[in-house]
């Protein structure tokens, strides 16, 4: 794990009130989160690619990465896949110690929503 993504991870998990527990599954880790979602976070430095997906059981809720298929998006590569199905522009920047920050708070408000 890169030392930026073990501070961002950290912290994520220190400041998110949702956070139930946290497992490292070899590739990337999962963080469980109250209300039965979960947030799989995979960061790779080397090749500076990173994905953090919520999701419900086996139903993907949100979604953030910054894979090179939408190249029409204002940011890209990096993208968001909304709720609805749309995908936008992503104010994320590959830095996981930034981007995470921006991952908890879109959770904690779309959850807060339900």
């Amino acid at each position: 794990m890169a030392v930026t993504l073990e501070g961002a991870l950290n912290h994520f998990i220190a400041t998110c009130l949702l956070v139930v527990s946290v497992h490292d599954l070899m590739t990337k880790w999962r963080v469980q989160l109250k209300g039965g979602y979960a947030l799989d976070i995979y960061f790779n430095a080397s090749h500076g690619k990173y994905s953090y997906t919520l999701s419900q059981g086996e139903s993907r809720i949100l979604g953030w990465n910054n894979a090179p298929h939408h190249p029409d998006q204002l940011n890209f590569p990096h993208h968001f896949h909304n709720a609805d199905g749309s995908i936008i522009p992503s104010t994320l920047n590959g830095d996981p110690e930034n981007d995470l920050e921006l991952v908890r708070l879109e959770i904690e408000r779309f959850l807060e929503e339900r």
